[in-house]
């Protein structure tokens, strides 16, 4: 069985002073796909059994923002604790946290206008996505596998002799 590690940050009113995240909050909150370094202490809050493993809460007691409230870096921390968290991946085999998508420059994403020539709505809330469909229109369903069809004839079998009218399936029925 393996472990799970869940994050309980929730901050009483005593507690608040700890929760750095406020002061950039209005930030984060412009600049959604911002990521922010940060550097936190969290301790154990609880732990449980799950029928797939042990599952351990931990609850962060303090957090500070590596960056100031209009997302500067005067003085190059958030830089700092980035390349320090790339170190400690490095060691256990990762990649370094710039090769994921929401790491990348803003400007180097096309966003689309939205309605208005607002641009940009895709990534910053995803509320009017439109459907693609494939070359072949509308997804088609595969025909039946083998199996399928097998298990198909099997209950069409036990149904006509229970005298319960079968089912209709989507492949072929022999």
């Amino acid at each position: 069985m393996s472990m799970t590690v869940n994050i309980s940050g929730t901050f009483s009113e005593k507690q608040r002073p700890n929760n750095g995240l406020e002061r950039v909050a209005e930030f984060l909150h412009a600049n959604r796909i911002t990521q922010i370094p940060v550097v936190a202490l969290v301790e154990w809050h609880a732990h449980g059994e799950t029928k797939t493993g042990e599952k351990l809460a931990v609850s962060i007691t303090a957090i500070e923002p590596g960056f100031e409230a209009d997302g500067s870096d005067p003085d190059g921390i958030g830089r700092q604790i980035r390349d320090l968290l790339d170190q400690l991946r490095k060691r256990q085999g990762l990649a370094s946290v710039e090769d994921t998508l929401f790491s990348a420059p803003r400007e180097g994403y096309d966003f689309d206008d939205a309605p208005g020539g607002e641009g940009g709505a895709e990534l910053d809330g995803q509320e009017e996505l439109p459907i693609r469909m494939g070359p072949d229109g509308e997804r088609e369903v595969p025909p039946p596998s083998a199996e399928e069809e097998l298990a198909e004839r099997a209950e069409a079998k036990a149904a006509a002799e229970s005298g319960v009218p079968a089912a209709e399936f989507s492949g072929s029925q022999a």
